[in-house]
């Protein structure tokens, strides 16, 4: 059924009625349904052409690209001649030649009254909304020149940050697969959809808006962003953690992909193999690697200065999160990446960018430990904030210890005054029956703010210690598996580094 007809039909099963449109309503609708019968017939025009005798050019280059006839067909692809063919066409259909102006399909010359197309000897793809009505048009040259994409000017139905190259060829397979990929061009996506990845999507040659990643997150969770292999694509991937940040809410955010030096999703398709890109979009990564690389970008962190730099500048970027359970996750995660690093300067003094290393695990204090500390946060709450830090970046080995952890930091980074009997107040049921026991203990001890932060500081040194022991061991296995100069140097750097601990105790 046409769109409307399947409405009505709709709200009568449902037993409600229609509203009737107002006469403004009629009008615009009408309008924008000529206007789209406008593009309609530009886009059979283009196609006309492609497979036309004065399209061979064109299906050639296609061809060389590994585009045959019925995935040319099945994309709507055309090609727009030279000179001034369509506006003639135009003309000949009956068109009106101002809404042909609106829409960028054809230029007037105000000085020479004179009209001409906008797009020609390109080869040309149909942008359709999600009713698959065409809205615009991105045209491509086929040798050298600039811009190598031309896309339809801003129109009453085409808005360039509002749209998504190939999304109605996507958006079944998005919502089946709860996966999509945004890719940087049309012949990307082409490609990658030919080769059986139909959820791939692209912009429309600009950075990803918020309008862009809402349409993304309305079919799938993580969509993959996938850049290309060159300076480019890592400056784009800076772009698009800085626009997307601010705006994730639990469940929703971004893995990224980066292709090898050179290649794009296209090239991954056609000069390697599907398995190969397949590989690679399996290994994606998730949104804190890629705010960790913009942040290690370029530099160093050798001094205790460059490391004071490195965290403020990441507390400062993690803290544009808008939603709070994120915000707070992401500033424990950019901790424990900063423990992590400080912990592992001896085997680099420079950090390069977009590369991935083996895990380190952060300290992991035993449950009797756990269960002391969170209820330390309780009851001295004005002591325990000054290594709040050092507690934060601990690895609590059950959720709900590691629930009541962050409710508790939460609660007195919003609140550095908060005392015992407010901090009681404060705390969920939940935090309060598993630390009961505890509590009560502490109830009817009597220990000094010294006590108190020395036992604190014992047990995150103990902690530390066991997680450098667990890196040790790890390291030891593979040194005996392979046996390499640099896994040694490595663990005993970890053994002085235990010694150091030791001694600072």
């Amino acid at each position: 059924m046409p769109f409307l007809e399947a409405v009505e039909y709709l709200a009568g099963k449902a037993g409600m009625s229609m509203p009737k449109p107002s006469a403004a309503q009629i009008e615009r609708d009408q309008k924008q349904f000529g206007l789209t019968e406008i593009m309609e017939a530009a886009c059979q025009f283009y196609q006309d052409h492609l497979f036309g005798l004065g399209g061979a050019a064109a299906r050639a280059y296609l061809m060389s690209r590994g585009i045959s006839g019925h995935v040319a067909k099945a994309f709507r692809l055309g090609y727009a001649p030279h000179g001034s063919a369509l506006t003639a066409h135009m003309q000949s259909k009956g068109y009106n030649l101002d809404d042909c102006v609106a829409l960028g399909l054809v230029l007037r010359n105000q000085q020479r009254a004179t009209v001409h197309d906008y797009f020609y000897d390109r080869i040309m793809f149909p942008i359709l909304d999600r009713r698959k009505r065409v809205i615009g048009f991105s045209g491509r040259i086929m040798g050298k020149g600039e811009p190598k994409y031309l896309n339809s000017p801003e129109t009453e139905l085409f808005h360039k940050g509002e749209t998504l190259y190939a999304l109605p060829n996507a958006i079944d397979t998005m919502r089946k697969k709860n996966e999509a990929i945004l890719v940087e061009g049309q012949m990307d996506v082409i490609a990658l959809h030919c080769a059986g990845f139909t959820d791939a999507v692209a912009p429309m040659g600009t950075a990803l808006t918020e309008h862009q990643l809402d349409m993304l997150w309305r079919y799938c969770d993580e969509p993959v962003i996938c850049f290309d292999g060159d300076m480019a694509g890592r400056r784009a991937s800076v772009r698009a953690v800085n626009r997307v940040l601010p705006n994730l809410t639990p469940g929703k955010s971004l893995r990224f992909v980066w292709l090898p030096e050179g290649f794009d999703a296209d090239d991954m398709i056609r000069k390697k193999s599907p398995d190969a890109f397949q590989k690679v979009l399996s290994a994606a990564k998730p949104m804190t690697f890629a705010v960790w690389n913009m942040l290690l970008d370029g530099r160093s962190t050798d001094t205790p200065e460059r490391m004071a730099k490195l965290k403020k500048d990441a507390l400062e970027t993690v803290a544009q999160i808008k939603d709070e359970t994120v915000r707070s996750f992401y500033t424990k995660d950019i901790k424990n990446k900063i423990w992590k690093l400080q912990n592992d300067q001896g085997k680099s003094k420079k950090t390069l960018p977009f590369q991935s290393s083996a895990p380190i695990l952060p300290p992991t204090p035993g449950i009797t430990q756990a269960k002391m500390m969170l209820a330390y946060l309780v009851n001295y709450p004005h002591i325990s904030q000054k290594i709040l830090e050092d507690i934060s970046v601990l690895n609590f080995a059950q959720k709900a210890l590691d629930d009541a952890l962050q409710e508790l930091t939460t609660i007195i980074l919003d609140k550095p005054e908060i005392m015992q009997d407010e901090m009681k107040k404060c705390i969920s049921e939940d935090t309060k029956i598993l630390l009961s026991a505890e509590l009560e203990m502490l109830q009817k001890s009597d220990r000094s703010e010294k006590q108190v932060m020395n036992e604190l500081l014992e047990w995150i040194q103990s902690a530390r210690i066991k997680a450098i022991e667990r890196d040790i061991a790890a390291l030891t296995k593979e040194y005996f598996e392979h046996p390499l100069p640099q896994t040694w140097t490595k663990i005993t750097e970890l053994k002085k580094e235990i010694e150091n601990l030791s001694e600072s105790e």
